[in-house]
C-alpha cells in the first residue's frame, strides 16, 4: 500500500481489497470491497476536500464490487472516463455506468458498484445538507428526507454536459500541484453551480413542489407564523397560539401553510425543531447527552425522535455525535 494524507488530500495505490475498503470508508462512508478469489486487482484512488467541497478520482484494473454498508448523507455523481460498471441501487433498481452517462448515487439508498475490467471515473462528493439548504431557501421551508434523484444523467447534452465540464474543472483544480484547494470560496462556487443544475434539471422528490409554485413568496401572515415559531422553538406552543400570533384563524393558517409551505403548521414546527436538534448534535459539548438535546427541543419520546432523525439525516442521532467527535 502507498498512501499519504497531506492536509485535506489523500491518495492511495494498492491491490488489497481490504485496504481499499478502509480508504473508501475513511473518505466517503462505510463500504465493503470484494474481489473474486485468485484474481488480480490494481486500485488507484485520490480524494481531495477543500472546505465543503470534496472530489475523488478512481482508476482500477480487475474485477471488484464496492457495496455500501450503511446510509450516509452524501450524493456522489459518478462521471465515467473509461470502462463500464453495473450500479445496483436498492433491492430492484440497476443501471450501467459508462462514458457519456453519469450515475447519481444517493447515500441514503444502499448501492453497489460492480466492475469487471479496466475502469476510471471521477466524482464530485456533495453534502446533502447543501442541497437541502438550497431547496429550503427556494421553498421557504425546512427540507430533508430522501432526495430521490433520477439515478442516470446523460452527459452529452444540456445540464449533464455542463455538470461534466464543471466537474472537469474541479478535477483539474484539485489536482497535484494546484493552489486551488487553498481557495475554498472559488471551489464552493463551482460546487454550488453543480448543485443548482442538479436541483433545477434532474427530477427528484421536490421537483413537483418547485414546479407547482410552492417557491412563491409567502404572504405576511405565513411569515409572521414562521417568525413566531422561530422565536418559540423551545416553548410548548399550539396551533391556536401560532394562528393568534399570525393574526388569522386556524383554518386560514392551515390553508396558507399547505399552499406556500407544502405541509401543516405543526409539521413545519416539528421540522424546525428537528433542524435545531441536529445543529446541537453536531455542535454542542459532547458531555451533553442525546436525550438532553432531544428534550431541549421538545422531543419527549426518544425512540420516536431517533426514528425521525434517521429518516431526516440518514443515521441515528448517536452516530451523528460520534462522527462529529471523530472529525
Amino acid at each position: 500500500m502507498q498512501g499519504q494524507k497531506q492536509g485535506m488530500r489523500l491518495s492511495y495505490l494498492g491491490s488489497d481489497a481490504e485496504e481499499v475498503s478502509d480508504v473508501l470508508t475513511r473518505c466517503i462512508g462505510p463500504v465493503r470491497v470484494q474481489q473474486p478469489p485468485k484474481t488480480d486487482l490494481s486500485y488507484s484512488y485520490e480524494f481531495v476536500a477543500a472546505g465543503r467541497v470534496a472530489f475523488s478520482r478512481v482508476t482500477s484494473q480487475g474485477s471488484l464490487s464496492i457495496g455500501q454498508k450503511d446510509e450516509v448523507p452524501k450524493l456522489l455523481i459518478l462521471l465515467p472516463l473509461h470502462g463500464s460498471a453495473c450500479v445496483k441501487i436498492g433491492p430492484k433498481e440497476s443501471l450501467i455506468s459508462k462514458p457519456g452517462h453519469a450515475a447519481i448515487l444517493d447515500g441514503n439508498r444502499l448501492s453497489e458498484l460492480q466492475v469487471e475490467k479496466a475502469r476510471s471515473h471521477f466524482s464530485p462528493v456533495i453534502d446533502q445538507g447543501d442541497i437541502f439548504r438550497q431547496l429550503g431557501a427556494v421553498l421557504e421551508r425546512p427540507v430533508y428526507g430522501a432526495l430521490d434523484f433520477v439515478p442516470e444523467l446523460d452527459l452529452a447534452e444540456g445540464a449533464g454536459e455542463i455538470i461534466f465540464k464543471l466537474s472537469q474543472i474541479m478535477a483539474t483544480s484539485l489536482g497535484p500541484g494546484s493552489d486551488i484547494p487553498d481557495m475554498p470560496h472559488a471551489l464552493s462556487y463551482l460546487s454550488a453551480s453543480i448543485v443548482s443544475l442538479l436541483v433545477d434539471t434532474v427530477p427528484h422528490r421536490f421537483s413537483a413542489a418547485l414546479s407547482q409554485g410552492e417557491w412563491l413568496p409567502s404572504p405576511r401572515h405565513v411569515k409572521r407564523a414562521v417568525d413566531f415559531m422561530h422565536a418559540n422553538l423551545r416553548a410548548p406552543i399550539s396551533m391556536s397560539d401560532i394562528a393568534e400570533a399570525a393574526g388569522i384563524g386556524v383554518r386560514s393558517l392551515q390553508e396558507g401553510f399547505k399552499r406556500f409551505k407544502g405541509t401543516s403548521p405543526i409539521s413545519y414546527l416539528a421540522q424546525l425543531r428537528m433542524e435545531a436538534a441536529h445543529r446541537d448534535l453536531l455542535e454542542a459539548d459532547q458531555r451533553v447527552s442525546v436525550a438532553e438535546i432531544a428534550r431541549k427541543w421538545g422531543f419527549r419520546h426518544m425512540g420516536r425522535f431517533a426514528n425521525e432523525y434517521r429518516k431526516c439525516y440518514g443515521c441515528p442521532p448517536s452516530e451523528a455525535r460520534k462522527g462529529r467527535a471523530l472529525s
